[in-house]
């Protein structure tokens, strides 16, 4: 949006002005889910009390929905040699 003319139709008419039309998406991004990176450009939104949220593919505008809920994209990103390693050290400590 601040480094491209792209603009969702669903937001109405574009402003002239770009730090107008950034302010109206700005808005608009505060009242989505957050979304959570599961790995390169896959996502989850972020919710509570529920399951089965899909995981996107997102890479700028280009937005596809993967598979309905994160263990099903697990299992058919990575084969049984995957080997995750925590991040922070005190989460590995202990396996």
């Amino acid at each position: 949006m601040e480094h491209d003319r792209f603009w969702y139709e669903g937001r109405g008419e574009r402003p002239a002005d770009g730090t107008a039309a950034l302010a109206v998406a700005r808005h608009h991004l505060a009242q989505v889910p957050v979304l959570v990176p599961v790995y390169a450009h896959r996502y989850l939104p972020a919710g509570r009390g529920s399951f089965g949220h899909p995981v996107l593919s997102m890479w700028q505008t280009d937005i596809i929905l993967c598979v309905l809920e994160l263990a099903d994209y697990v299992h058919r990103e990575f084969d049984e040699t995957w080997t995750p390693r925590a991040a922070a050290r005190f989460w590995w400590d202990s396996l």
